[in-house]
């Protein structure tokens, strides 16, 4: 008698496994044949159609050096250090010039470079930065074919060019 009980509960137990795989089978099938025949797309055509970034997206590094004060924080805070700075004093009786929130500019800024390969895009650079002249940008194509191509010198010609369009976009 205990045969009959264990063929019954087994033959319950095939055709349960039997229903939940067809069950999942159409479930999936459904979900597939909606984005087949669905209006809107399931991706985003990149390059012509770009995804709108969030507000606080960390991406390319930028750096107004025309800012800058020179005071090395951002490379003292950087735990990678990906950032190098040089600067020199300026000479006696020049003119001090003020950053835009005020701060004066002592020293001349003479190199600021980012090396991106390294960066891990943490933001502590850009929050102990006093001026705010270092800032993520929401420009992320920057890839290079060469690591040393990744390193980018704020006061070079081209860098330059690139930062005025940011700056007045």
């Amino acid at each position: 008698m205990s045969t009959t009980v264990h063929e019954s509960s087994s033959v319950k137990e095939y055709f349960k496994a039997l229903y939940d795989g067809i069950y999942t089978t159409a479930k999936g099938m459904w979900i597939t044949f909606r984005y087949v025949w669905a209006v809107k797309p399931a991706s985003i055509e990149y390059p012509e159609v770009r995804e709108v970034l969030p507000e606080r997206a960390r991406m390319r590094l930028f750096n107004d050096a025309q800012n800058c004060i020179s005071c090395t924080q951002c490379a003292m805070a950087c735990p990678v250090d990906c950032i190098y700075i040089a600067s020199e004093k300026l000479p006696e009786g020049a003119e001090i010039k003020k950053t835009s929130n005020g701060q004066p500019i002592r020293l001349k800024l003479t190199q600021f470079t980012i090396d991106t390969s390294l960066c891990c895009y943490c933001g502590l650079c850009t929050t102990v930065c006093p001026t705010e002249c270092l800032t993520h940008s929401h420009d992320y194509e920057f890839s290079q074919y060469t690591i040393d191509a990744m390193k980018y010198d704020y006061l070079a010609p081209d860098v330059v060019a690139w930062r005025d369009r940011i700056v007045k976009a």
